[in-house]
């Protein structure tokens, strides 16, 4: 798992953290084929600067550095953990002493955005379709002039879930207890997603609920908003942290939601003295999760405080947030198609299935890879009879939109950059459905490819329909 972004401390300007971060990376050299050519905005502005300094056509100014961190998307695709955090770590340090645009602040308050256009559905996407408005509001929230807004739907999923009073959960009947995370993108955008997530869950046995939730931070993290994304994540660690303890499995069906709770949440939390307290650690030996012949009966390692106390400690993004909360959420979260997949109802039930129509391409966003759980939906969907189904399966294809930073104005065309190869494979493939679990790049695709994007729950949700239950 990557390491989470650490904080710059006070005497790591941001300046010295993404100055650092262009010597490591021009020293290693690796990224420079590997990820300039598939157009990664951050290495490719990060070698322009180092090779126009070594050449002494300039050099490296803060601003350039600001420029070069601003362009990082946390997608996963560089190998270093390393480095990655400390892109983001510099962005939150230049976010925190010179603060963040009203815009940037807006449009990156998700769950805010999202309440505020569904109250008003039919009134926004008026706005939205006309040309002048539309171009006008754009222009006064930062978004780019080309770049193509979603229809606000008529109903929310948490109406929905209100009406089918999934906001409360069910009394203990025997049935495995889920609490369903659902996502920003689900819960206000596409809520034919959660709506088939329900049904799929409901069919695999489960009970479920939705609990109240804000966004897992994601958006604000990316734009340096530590203090909104610290708490979005006290908000949601607290209320899951609970329902854990009631024996509910958390489950999402958003990748990045999932990425963020179980992954970026528990870096480091292991080494926390909470923990360390919990887990049998002491003044000599910190006691942690880990595997091989240095594990013990339990699946403990033991090391030294002498050697590493200084280095391992729960000094990343998320530390000011609880740590046996964020541990106790993060082991019990899963995927939606990696708990789909475990049940084995539904693999048994897809066998029964009519194949959807024409040829469907599936793409495996970056969030869902990162969290190392498989292709749990492309199992799935393979199972279903007659089924044409291909994988676009390349370590660096990205989407490119990194949420809603492909929306900014002065992020659009990096977007669409870092988003051209995959684009162009599906161009090439010409498929009658694009299929991804991350509404993100179902949005980006409907922007640079002329084809239908469905989540894969809508199609086994509605094998005969392909997606029928929501617009693509």
């Amino acid at each position: 798992m990557p390491d989470s972004p650490r904080p710059p401390t006070t005497d790591e300007p941001p300046e010295a953290l993404a100055r650092g971060v262009v010597a490591a990376c021009a020293d290693c050299d690796v990224c420079r084929t590997m990820l300039v050519d598939g157009e990664c905005p951050v290495f490719g502005a990060l070698y322009r600067l180092h090779d126009r300094e070594a050449e002494g056509r300039g050099p490296i100014t803060g601003e350039d550095l600001r420029g070069m961190v601003g362009l990082c998307t946390f997608c996963g695709l560089c190998g270093c953990a390393d480095i990655r955090g400390k892109i983001i770590a510099a962005k939150t340090g230049f976010v925190a002493r010179e603060g963040l645009r009203f815009s940037l602040r807006a449009l990156s308050d998700v769950g805010r955005l999202g309440k505020i256009c569904g109250a008003f559905p039919g009134l926004v996407n008026r706005l939205a379709a006309d040309g002048c408005l539309g171009a006008l509001a754009k222009r006064l929230v930062g978004i780019h002039r080309e770049r193509r807004l979603p229809e606000i739907p008529g109903e929310d999923f948490d109406a929905w879930v209100r009406r089918r009073g999934l906001h409360r959960p069910t009394t203990d009947d025997g049935r495995p207890k889920v609490a369903y995370f659902v996502g920003c993108s689900g819960r206000f955008l596409f809520p034919a997603v959660p709506r088939a997530a329900v049904a799929l869950l409901e069919a695999a046995g489960a009970a479920v609920f939705v609990p109240a939730q804000v966004c897992c931070g994601m958006p604000t993290l990316l734009e340096g908003d530590r203090e909104k994304s610290l708490n979005l994540a006290r908000a949601n660690a607290a209320r899951l942290a609970r329902l854990v303890d009631d024996d509910f499995t958390v489950v999402t069906s958003c990748p990045t939601c999932g990425y963020v709770l179980r992954n970026l949440w528990r870096e480091r939390a292991y080494f926390s003295e909470a923990y360390q307290a919990r887990s049998g650690g002491d003044a000599e030996f910190l006691r942690v999760p880990g595997e091989g012949p240095a594990a013990d009966d339990g699946g403990f390692v033991r090391l030294r405080r002498s050697m590493y106390g200084k280095i391992l400690r729960d000094d990343g993004y998320f530390a000011p947030v609880d740590p046996l909360a964020r541990i106790r959420v993060g082991e019990n979260v899963r995927d939606l198609g990696e708990y789909l997949r475990a049940t084995g109802g539904l693999r048994r039930a897809a066998t029964q299935m009519e194949a959807p129509p024409g040829r469907l391409v599936y793409f495996a966003p970056c969030h869902q890879r990162e969290q190392k759980i498989g292709r749990p939906y492309q199992e799935l969907l393979a199972a279903i009879p007659g089924i044409n189904l291909t994988l676009v399966d390349g370590a660096y294809d990205c989407c490119g939109t990194g949420g809603l930073m492909g929306f900014k104005k002065d992020f659009h065309r990096q977007s669409l950059a870092l988003g051209r190869p995959l684009a162009e494979k599906l161009l090439s493939l010409r498929p009658d459905r694009v299929v991804t679990d991350c509404l993100s790049c179902r949005l980006q695709l409907r922007q640079m490819t002329p084809y239908p994007v469905s989540h894969p729950l809508e199609v086994l949700a509605q094998p005969g329909e392909c997606g029928a239950a929501g617009p693509a």
